[in-house]
């Protein structure tokens, strides 16, 4: 499944402005760029020399950047047999976004966790049912309605489904996660971890037990970018590279927008977190 990128390059240059409270006026100023050459990288119109201007100012890897506008990379993952990713539709703040959601099981007691639920549970209800597989828990990364729009869907079918949200967020009928919390799925280890800064209890959740870890970011992490987080943007900045960017190369990034990706490619070619 080939997910397009949640966020173009002029995408991370807002959301860097946005949370540097850096207008266009004044990135035109500290950038030595005139102020309609800022204004058409941020509508989308690429110029190599403005974006290594640009980037300087904002604290972003220049090589990353013109990497993304150029758009010549899409990562490449392998997904363990036991985990499945959802895209739906959710048309809600541009036409065409969509929203991710995922299945993981072991394969010895098939029982079965949910991650988010995206918009649609269509897809992952059939998985469940021609796999034969149990669903006990939904673990929410945060309550923004385009991850948790369908869970309705699900409960009407596994009606003793518990449910798991941030401590910092509040959930009808949800039991509270806390960072640090340990859950087990047979052989499997699920560990919440705190990564606030796009929502007040952002989690992710750090799979143990496959062949490679694999980390369920939600919102504040995507390939390439974060999600938005204008008024808390070094805390997110932060959080990222403490809590999943740490994680071994190998480690499989299942965010809640976009493609897949490691945690290898985000340190090397995210222009928040690629080094020069």
């Amino acid at each position: 499944m080939s997910i397009p990128f949640e966020d173009n390059f002029e995408d991370v240059l807002m959301k860097a402005s946005a949370g540097q409270a850096i207008g266009k006026r004044e990135l035109a100023h500290r950038s030595g760029l005139s102020f309609d050459s800022v204004s058409s990288l941020l509508s989308g119109l690429s110029d190599e020399e403005s974006l290594r201007s640009v980037a300087a100012v904002l604290s972003l890897n220049a090589e990353a950047l013109v990497a993304m506008a150029e758009g010549s990379w899409y990562p490449s993952t392998g997904e363990p047999e036991v985990l499945r990713c959802y895209n739906t539709l959710f048309p809600a703040g541009y036409e065409g976004m969509t929203v991710n959601s995922f299945l993981l099981w072991d394969a010895s007691t098939m029982r079965a966790v949910a991650f988010d639920t995206g918009a649609n549970a269509d897809q992952m209800l059939a998985d469940l049912a021609d796999l034969g597989l149990k669903l006990g828990r939904l673990f929410l990364t945060h309550t923004h309605r385009d991850h948790v729009a369908a869970h309705q869907q699900i409960a009407q079918v596994f009606d003793d489904l518990e449910i798991f949200v941030p401590e910092r967020e509040d959930y009808p009928g949800a039991q509270t996660v806390r960072d640090g919390d340990i859950y087990e799925l047979g052989p499997l280890r699920i560990e919440a971890r705190l990564t606030d800064g796009h929502s007040p209890g952002g989690t992710t959740y750090v799979i143990n037990g496959l062949e490679s870890c694999v980390a369920i970011v939600g919102d504040a992490l995507f390939s390439l970018s974060i999600g938005g987080a204008a008024r808390a943007y070094e805390l997110a900045l932060k959080k990222i590279r403490q809590q999943i960017l740490s994680l071994p190369g190998d480690t499989l990034i299942c965010p809640g927008h976009g493609p897949m990706t490691t945690v290898a490619d985000e340190c090397e070619r995210n222009p928040f977190f690629a080094r020069g």
